[in-house]
């Protein structure tokens, strides 16, 4: 076994491992509960981690890691709403001050 992957986020974590798991690499999560002791423990030894069971596929895996990874980066650009001014990241397509909605052209509509 080699370790692959560790997040503070155990939804991540999780997410990685079915990721994985659907791709045909068999792997374990360890460590996902110890959330609760994280401060009485150094924090880096209660990171849920996810290590594959067969040191072939760690490469595989990782490429499948910075695969998803980097798809989440690619997000739409930040957007100002035209009903009140107020910046927006790309990754929604309502305003949250004033709950303007983005069109396919950019406009913020009510």
């Amino acid at each position: 076994m080699k370790k692959l992957y560790s997040n503070d986020n155990v939804a991540m974590v999780w997410h990685v491992k079915n990721m994985l798991e659907q791709q045909g690499i068999d792997v374990l999560v360890k460590n996902d509960k110890l959330y609760s002791i994280a401060g009485e423990v150094p924090i880096t030894e209660c990171m849920p981690e996810v290590w594959v069971r067969n040191a072939l596929h760690y490469r595989y895996a990782e490429q499948l890691i910075a695969e998803m990874e980097s798809s989440e980066q690619e997000m739409a650009p930040a957007w100002q709403c035209n009903s009140c001014g107020e910046q927006v990241e790309g990754s929604f397509g309502v305003c949250w001050n004033c709950q303007g909605n983005i069109d396919s052209e950019g406009e913020t509509t009510l």
